[in-house]
């Protein structure tokens, strides 16, 4: 007997790129399947598979690649009942172990950088995300193979396996290492901002590096230094970032985010500010969803700020 359930659809996306993702039992044993939600996203599926196979060639000796087997136009994979990088990183904090989480999220960086890089203009990448006539002669080190989410969410832990789960945007031309680090720290200040707020203290200071609409994004100092050091500005890898999201969604795009011109230091948090998570912005939004054009008044307040500071 099959039982199955809809775990995930990515429905927000352009038709080409939407998936669905399925937990199913087949023969008393767990399985994940992977599927397109109309027929104009099979190609995409199949593209998958590709990706799975050169990721896992690309990433050995580093890392594993889960890899799908291919059935009648889905992706099945075996469930693995391992916890991600990312929640191993969250717990840490929730056991008062900031120093751990910097020594976990350091591990990381090092198995990014030992991966193949190269030092190249990476012609490919801007095009995809609309900026193809920028940086024309800026040689930037790259992963070899561009993987785009690469990020402690996207690898599962066993003991000192460590293993790709997710390589949807895994393509065959280099993309910056910067990066790759980037949207990773940006991922986790957005999923671990409670624990963040929680595990600041005065030896153990946060930085608010990000702010997306009316909320703003600490993350502890030592993260920062994991981003310092590249050619090109935070700024300028946020205006990636929306690039990328939309390749991804198209023109729909919601608020991405932007840097902080002025990234203050902070070395503890109102209990207020610890309860709600991100602070008073998340509370005036909540009370704003309900006016009329608040949303879309939030988006165009970002977007200038963001067009300002870069």
């Amino acid at each position: 007997m099959q039982t199955k359930v809809i775990i995930r659809e990515n429905s927000w996306r352009l038709e080409k790129f939407q998936t669905k993702t399925i937990l199913g039992t087949e023969d008393g044993h767990q399985v994940i399947w992977k599927c397109p939600m109309t027929e104009t996203a099979l190609p995409f599926i199949n593209t998958i598979a590709d990706r799975e196979k050169a990721s896992q060639e690309y990433l050995k000796n580093h890392f594993d690649v889960l890899c799908g087997d291919l059935q009648d136009g889905c992706l099945k994979y075996d469930y693995l009942p391992y916890q991600s990088l990312l929640q191993i990183i969250e717990m840490q904090f929730q056991q008062d172990c900031p120093l751990m989480a910097d020594k976990t999220i350091k591990s990381y960086v090092d198995k990014i950088k030992a991966l193949q890089s190269i030092y190249t203009v990476p012609r490919e990448f801007f095009k995809i995300i609309g900026l193809d006539d920028a940086y024309n002669n800026t040689k930037l080190l790259c992963l070899y193979r561009g993987l785009l989410d690469l990020t402690p969410r996207n690898i599962l832990v066993n003991g000192e396996q460590w293993i790709v789960i997710d390589s949807e945007w895994s393509f065959d031309f280099p993309i910056p290492v910067a990066f790759v680090l980037f949207r990773a720290i940006l991922e986790m200040a957005l999923m671990l901002q409670s624990g963040i707020r929680r595990a600041t203290t005065p030896s153990n200071p946060a930085c608010c590096l990000f702010a997306r609409g009316l909320n703003d994004y600490y993350i502890p100092t030592a993260w920062k230094t994991h981003l310092d050091g590249s050619q090109i500005s935070l700024s300028e890898m946020f205006r990636w970032e929306t690039g990328f999201r939309c390749y991804v969604i198209g023109s729909n795009l919601g608020t991405v985010g932007r840097i902080k011109r002025h990234q203050k230091i902070r070395s503890d948090f109102s209990r207020s500010e610890l309860a709600y998570g991100v602070g008073f912005g998340e509370k005036l939004a909540y009370v704003l969803k309900a006016a009329p054009g608040a949303d879309k008044a939030v988006r165009f307040f970002e977007r200038r700020l963001r067009r300002l500071f870069e």
